[in-house]
């Protein structure tokens, strides 16, 4: 469920901060028949706000989720206060409960495309998709223009395989948020699957630029130097990725793979052994790491290994991870 909830992650955060700008009782999403609140009660419910949106931003989400839920009593029938604890117990990975914080803004606000993306991702995490296809479809009809609508729906729909109409999405979604790293992260994913490393590569150098401290931008921006034999580039990016993502067998598996094709056989060893502890029933892992083991053992004073293997078969190992299945 952590890795769910991390790859979840990006989405979440991103409209969490998009609809908490400038929080006010005014700004407030809430049913028509709610009375306006006196002025102490609207300077608190700003503070709580205000307080809710500082933990978000550090990252505190049980700070957070304690914050929002006493906005939600001070300001009942709040949309937004929904929406917003919704969001930061997806990030704590409680999908049932954001689901019903989701459904609960709905029925204050039936029209609040940011609730409906949310109850999209919700439905999503526990596999109906279907359902949070038809949320994604009905937040894009209401507001064509929202970025975050057509992400949320091109990575449902990366995530079903259908590529083609997953590269339609983020398109889309780049011409209104052109400079969001991620969403270029996902189109670049899908060229590397699609083995069109040097499109990927251009793509990815934007999203280095943009956030350079993204490590699956390094991972992918490795594997794409790899496969186009730019070696000492993508070993650089790949070691940057396996420093962020020290637990991520598959960084390791294609360093491993990079050190082999730069002649490094006993640096490529450690790299392989690395992704076999981390992933111990990996046949590509186990694979590589026996065919390294025969290299840094033959005789010889470089060890060289003829003819490396720059990038594995998609059977035997995937170029890029897979978005993790909604259960998710």
């Amino acid at each position: 469920m952590r890795r769910q909830a991390v790859i979840a992650g990006w989405g979440i955060l991103c409209w969490l901060f998009a609809a908490q700008a400038g929080c006010s009782w005014i700004g407030l999403r809430h049913s028509v028949d709610r009375a306006t609140p006196t002025r102490e009660q609207a300077a608190q419910i700003q503070q709580i706000s205000e307080d809710a949106q500082a933990a978000i931003d550090r990252h505190d989400y049980e700070r957070a989720r304690v914050e929002l839920l006493q906005l939600a009593t001070q300001a009942p029938g709040s949309a937004e206060a929904l929406q917003r604890l919704g969001g930061v117990l997806m990030l704590e990975g409680r999908f049932d409960d954001a689901e019903a914080c989701f459904r609960s803004a709905l029925k204050s606000d039936p029209d609040y495309v940011l609730a409906l993306i949310g109850l999209g991702e919700a439905e999503a995490q526990r596999g109906d998709r279907a359902s949070a296809l038809k949320r994604f479809e009905t937040a894009i009809e209401i507001d064509p223009y929202r970025p975050h609508a057509h992400f949320c729906k091109g990575r449902l729909l990366e995530a079903m395989g259908q590529t083609d109409q997953a590269l339609a999405e983020y398109f889309r979604a780049l011409e209104f948020d052109s400079n969001n790293p991620e969403i270029s992260l996902r189109i670049a994913a899908i060229q590397l699957a699609r083995n069109q490393p040097d499109q990927a590569l251009a793509r990815l150098d934007q999203v280095v630029e943009l956030a350079a401290e993204n490590a699956e931008a390094r991972l992918f921006r490795g594997q794409a130097y790899l496969a186009l034999g730019h070696i000492p580039q993508a070993i650089a990016d790949l070691r940057s990725a396996a420093t962020q993502m020290p637990d991520r067998p598959q960084v390791y598996y294609f360093l491993a793979l990079a050190f082999e094709a730069d002649r490094k056989p006993a640096e490529a060893l450690r790299a392989a052994q690395q992704a076999m502890r981390l992933a111990p029933d990996d046949p590509g892992a186990r694979g590589l790491t026996e065919r390294l083991a025969l290299a840094v053992a033959a005789p010889g004073p470089t060890n060289r290994i003829a003819n490396p293997i720059l990038v594995p078969t998609a059977r035997s190992r995937s170029q890029v991870e897979p978005l993790a299945e909604p259960a998710r």
